[in-house]
């Protein structure tokens, strides 16, 4: 039952480093959405002035809190 349960905590240690791993990249994954969806804009969009582009570079600031947070509560 030890070997058992020794096993079991060096797996969740080793998921845990993988999780780690995984989140390092939250910042780059939301810098290339962004970048993504200001490509797929129509060319007459993007000209409309830097408000609605401050407006939606807000927005994905709160959804990658989000996610982080998300992330930080499933860990815990």
């Amino acid at each position: 039952m030890e070997h058992v349960l020794q096993n079991i905590n060096k797996l969740n240690r080793n998921l845990e480093g993988v999780i780690a791993v995984g989140n390092e990249f939250g910042a780059v994954e939301a810098l290339w959405s962004q970048f993504e969806n200001v490509m797929a804009k129509e060319p007459e969009q993007s000209e409309n002035g830097g408000a609605e582009r401050h407006e939606g570079a807000e927005r994905e600031e709160e959804d990658e809190h989000a996610r982080d947070n998300a992330v930080r509560e499933q860990r815990s």
